[in-house]
């Protein structure tokens, strides 16, 4: 599955971006979720294999943007398979303390966030 749009994902996003994939699917939208656990030493065949698929790349991430997970899913893809990449996390400002569901609200980490910026990327 996954000929459109490949998540690359860590951590508390994971429900949600599955929570996505299945809304897409309902929408014909065919989307790959790859739970990448570990950023160092980063799966770089899973970013390849699936990127050279889908050919469009979203990343998913809790935290702050720059040096995570899309800094290394973008390093890999930079070198071995220039793709369209996007990204929802926090992006260049201190984070702040509150609920789960308020900073996502907050932060753009929604499911429907996930979902939007799906279909941007796949328009592109």
């Amino acid at each position: 599955d996954g000929k459109d749009l490949t998540i690359f994902v860590s951590g508390l996003c994971t429900a949600d971006a599955i929570e996505a994939k299945n809304i897409l699917a309902k929408e014909g939208v065919s989307v790959e979720v790859i739970n990448i656990h570990t950023i160092k030493p980063i799966d770089k065949e899973a970013i390849v294999k699936s990127a050279k698929k889908t050919k469009r790349v979203l990343v998913v991430e809790n935290h702050n943007v720059y040096g995570g997970l899309y800094s290394a899913v973008c390093e890999v893809l930079a070198k071995e398979c220039p793709t369209k990449a996007d990204v929802i996390g926090i992006q260049d400002q201190f984070g702040e303390v509150g609920k789960l569901p308020q900073l996502k609200e907050r932060y753009g980490m929604t499911v429907s966030d996930i979902v939007a910026k799906a279909k941007e990327l796949i328009k592109q």
